[in-house]
């Protein structure tokens, strides 16, 4: 059985993806997404966990489209976690893998988790992790002063590690290193990039009210909401407000900043595991 995770390519759907692969085929499947920082990618994210959850589950951490070694593609007329969404279920499909997975993500991940639940038709879902997601509500000031910019360098991209775990993190360096790796790569920057593009005064047109999460009312399946205390790019209270739509949602909360799976790896781990059994 391999735990270490091995990395692959498939074409899915239209578009190629890279994604890491690990455990027993025949073992019940769980579905990792990456966050949506600069650099993110499935080794980014998850290299510490794998192997972990790969001694119990068939997992699968694949690259968004428009990051890591997947295709640089986005969408810039419509939410980009539908393309995301869509991109998961050909995954699946291309790997034959028809019964229903335990999700889990972090950041954008974890919200890209909680709207396929809500969309309750792309994906066949067992579980739910989300670890600091909200499905885009909520975020705290450091959010969208901080994160959709960034100047290219190793010195500025640390300032975006910053935010997601400790500076003094055995890890740090290691993360750092591994994000600048992909961020670097040709296409991504252009594709995180082109989201946040401001359009001229007479294009913009006033939002629909977003009544999130709401979607997500009466759905009973298995939900884990994972907050970390010194997340400063997300509001603290955000776990209660998504158990308004979710009262049975299990939260667990982390002396961490935003991405405790990155450098508290073994707890993290042991976190899944334990709801993964108990679903």
């Amino acid at each position: 059985m391999a735990l270490a995770p091995e990395e692959k390519w498939i074409d899915a759907g239209p578009f190629r993806t890279r994604y890491l692969e690990a455990g027993r085929p025949d073992a019940p499947t769980v579905l990792l997404l990456h966050d949506g920082a600069w650099g993110g990618a499935s080794s980014v994210t998850w290299s510490d966990i794998i192997p972990r959850l790969a001694e119990h589950y068939h997992v699968l951490a694949p690259d968004m489209l428009g990051f890591g070694g997947s295709d640089k593609v986005v969408f810039v007329d419509r939410a980009q976690y539908q393309p995301r969404m869509r991109q998961m279920k050909w995954l699946l499909e291309a790997l034959g893998i028809a019964e229903p997975i335990h999700v889990a993500g972090n950041s954008f991940g974890g919200s890209l988790a909680l709207k396929a639940l809500a969309d309750g038709k792309t994906l066949a879902i067992r579980s739910v992790t989300s670890i600091c997601g909200t499905g885009g509500a909520w975020k705290g000031d450091a959010s969208p002063a901080e994160l959709p910019h960034w100047d290219g360098t190793e010195n500025d991209l640390r300032r975006i590690v910053e935010l997601l775990i400790d500076a003094d993190s055995p890890v740090f360096e290691a993360q750092l290193a591994e994000r600048l790796k992909w961020a670097s790569d040709p296409g991504h920057y252009r594709a995180v990039k082109a989201v946040s593009t401001p359009l001229p005064a007479s294009l913009v047109r006033a939002r629909r009210v977003d009544e999130w999460p709401r979607e997500l009312e009466g759905i009973a399946t298995p939900v884990m909401l994972v907050a970390g205390k010194r997340d400063v790019l997300l509001q603290p209270y955000w776990p209660e407000r998504l158990r308004t739509a979710l009262p049975h949602a299990r939260v667990e909360i982390m002396d961490s900043r935003h991405s405790p799976n990155i450098d508290q790896g073994d707890l993290v781990a042991a976190v899944l595991l334990d709801f993964f059994g108990g679903c």
